[in-house]
């Protein structure tokens, strides 16, 4: 039988490996494949909802390692509490949500706190929120928006994604070392 603190040292890699991927293949497929889309506004609805949904998952995925690394630390007998473990969270915590905070500065500390336990954890923290169908179908009117400005963001989030690619990497490669480690 798989030992428990082993298991959730899996569980953790995994997600960190998820983690990855879901970052590199925004940035080096999704974000330059919505550069070729025809109009500017059609490109920023659809980036605008591919980045919600990839900040949800990313902190999400985050979250889930770093409480398994953070769970099999603490319950993990003396010999076994490798430091790697608090390693692995501290890059896994700055690819996520330090990054996440240093490109999305501009709203403050306050409201990009409040997004980030909503998106983390699906917590409605917010009026603004409260009311928010999201089984609607809305046909909205074709928009004038500058194609430069959704460039800029593009690229701007391209970078986000490239350097949370390379964290969660270094801290995937980490417990893939310290699952390799771990013998009985």
């Amino acid at each position: 039988m798989a030992c428990p603190i082993t298991v959730t040292k899996f569980v953790g890699t995994v997600s960190l490996g998820l983690l990855t991927g879901m970052s590199y293949s925004t940035s080096a497929i999704t974000i330059p494949a919505l550069k070729l889309l025809p109009s500017s506004s059609t490109a920023s609805r659809c980036f605008t909802e591919v980045k919600r949904l990839n900040r949800k998952h990313a902190l999400r995925l985050s979250s889930i390692a770093n409480c398994c690394f953070l769970f099999s630390f603490s319950i993990s007998p003396p010999r076994r509490k490798h430091p790697y473990l608090i390693w692995v969270c501290v890059i896994s915590t700055l690819g996520t949500y330090g990054l996440d905070f240093w490109f999305n500065r501009h709203l403050g500390l306050k409201t990009w706190a409040l997004t980030a336990i909503q998106d983390s954890t699906g917590l409605c923290l917010s009026k603004s929120c409260a009311k928010k169908d999201e089984d609607l179908v809305v046909v909205e009117a074709e928009e004038d928006v500058n194609g430069e400005s959704v460039q800029r963001e593009m690229d701007s989030e391209r970078r986000m994604q490239r350097a949370r690619s390379w964290l969660a990497a270094i801290a995937l490669s980490m417990g893939i070392v310290g699952l390799w480690g771990d013998k009985k």
